[in-house]
């Protein structure tokens, strides 16, 4: 049997179901729940994916050198990417370590330094069907807790997808579903994890 293919329409059909709605939505379809929907996903995507530092939802970027000359006493200007979602994660002078690029400044879309290439990190919007599957699972949850309102006027449903996928309102929506992605994400991945791997031959390789 195939599996099924995972997009937008199925992400919102599985919280459709959650509600006790028919799995009605389409994305090639104008109906009643089509406005709804567009007006709460685009939101809701960037505020989960803005919740951490998620793996699957990283890339780095070689930045582009503009040739316009900087007028605030740096020798490089660079574009930043389109695209991304929140602040610049990590600012590199070599993408193959992970040791940061401390020089520099940001200003709009664009950034300043000294170094003559420059790669950035950061958080980028992915098709829910490259999704970490507990994270589309969260994601549906709470999209079901978005919609409740709007389609049926239900706070106690919006109040218990929330709650299930956020947390109580005293943890400041790090708990519930997301609370443990993230724990499980940081023990993957911990913030340290490039510098317990250095080396002085490693460094001196690299310098």
């Amino acid at each position: 049997m195939a599996e099924q293919e995972i997009d937008k329409a199925t992400v919102v059909n599985r919280a459709l179901i959650k509600l006790g709605q028919a799995a009605s939505f389409s994305i090639d379809d104008e109906n009643h729940i089509s406005g709804k929907v567009d007006a709460v996903w685009p939101d809701l995507v960037a505020h989960c994916i803005g919740l951490h530092d998620w793996t699957f939802c990283r890339k780095t970027f070689r930045l582009t050198r503009l040739e316009l000359e900087p007028e605030n006493g740096w020798r490089y200007r660079f574009a930043l990417p389109g695209g991304r979602i929140g602040e610049t994660l990590k600012v590199l002078s070599d993408p193959r370590r992970d040791v940061p690029l401390r020089d520099f400044t940001l200003e709009g879309d664009e950034l300043f330094a000294d170094a003559d290439a420059v790669w950035v990190r950061c958080k980028v919007e992915r098709d829910p069907a490259s999704w970490d599957p507990a994270f589309r699972a969260a994601f549906t949850t709470a999209l079901a807790g978005a919609l409740a309102v709007p389609i049926q006027s239900d706070e106690d449903l919006e109040a218990k997808y929330w709650q299930q996928a956020f947390g109580t309102p005293s943890q400041g929506g790090s708990g519930g579903l997301f609370g443990r992605l993230i724990s499980q994400n940081v023990a993957s991945d911990p913030p340290d994890s490039a510098n317990r791997w250095r080396d002085p031959l490693t460094d001196a390789r690299y310098s």
